[in-house]
């Protein structure tokens, strides 16, 4: 089990999001008069941005269909179930919420106890992504624009139409618009993910190299075209126990990791795996 009391490492995975289409993260419905139906979401100073709510349920969700499918295949990690729970389900989450009171009373009230109990039943996904019952160890920063200078505009309005599911046609009387930050903006990335083994990190990776590929949408309505970009300048550091000290003194940098030889690990740690 992975120790929730004390620093074993850290590590600090920075990118770039570079939108080869525009993007649509929707904010509530505008009240101002003449404001989008569908505006995008923005700081205090009007500056569109990606909450880091979005980027982790767009990385949770692609590492969780992969991980049924590991699942499904037989695949695991030192004998362990690699796997992933519907956290929106309550019949079919890994820790409910009366196995939850099971294990706290199995733990005679005792937090650790509790603590090792519910991690030894929760799936390979809220062990990295949290649950009700256990935090998270991958933090998502939001993601701010970082290149609004270059940008001849920093949002745009795009039309909409209701579509007929059963004429495959235009509803009539249903039209919208929607705001949208315009292709080549830029959004810095940062991830920060705590007490994680390497083939933890290379689950992330899959992610980010989904989207690197231009394979991972992030936002809404990536169906009809936006939410389509790319990762670049992408950089993993970890400070683990042996440099800690000069971190936190400051004599001494993060050792650096390149994303494919983390991915090549995470490779070689699941062929001992056993298969169905």
């Amino acid at each position: 089990m992975h120790s929730f009391w004390r620093f074993e490492n850290r590590w600090l995975i920075t990118a770039t999001l570079r939108m080869k289409t525009a993007l649509s993260v929707g904010a509530r419905a505008s009240l101002m008069p003449a404001g989008s139906d569908l505006p995008v979401i923005k700081t205090p100073e009007g500056i569109p941005y990606i909450p880091g709510s979005s980027l982790k349920g767009v990385v949770r969700s692609y590492i969780e269909r992969i991980l049924r499918t590991m699942d499904q295949i037989g695949q695991t990690h030192q004998g362990e179930r690699l796997w992933a729970c519907d956290p929106l389900d309550e019949k079919n989450r890994c820790v409910s919420r009366e196995q939850k009171k099971t294990l706290w009373e199995q733990a005679g009230e005792d937090d650790v106890r509790f603590t090792e109990l519910v991690w030894q039943h929760s799936c390979t996904a809220c062990r990295l992504f949290g649950s009700p019952w256990l935090a998270s160890r991958v933090s998502f920063q939001d993601a701010m624009l970082s290149n609004r200078d270059s940008l001849l505009r920093l949002t745009e309005i795009r039309d909409g139409v209701g579509i007929d599911r059963d004429l495959g046609s235009a509803k009539p009387k249903i039209k919208y618009d929607f705001e949208a930050v315009p292709r080549g903006a830029e959004f810095d990335l940062t991830l920060v993910v705590e007490n994680a083994e390497e083939w933890e990190v290379g689950l992330l990776l899959l992610a980010l190299e989904a989207m690197r590929k231009g394979e991972l949408p992030v936002g809404g309505k990536t169906t009809r075209g936006p939410g389509w970009g790319t990762i670049v300048d992408l950089k993993i550091q970890k400070v683990g126990k042996e440099n800690l000290r000069d971190y936190l003194a400051g004599t001494g940098q993060p050792a650096e990791i390149s994303p494919s030889e983390l991915l090549q690990r995470l490779v070689t740690a699941l062929q001992g795996g056993s298969h169905a």
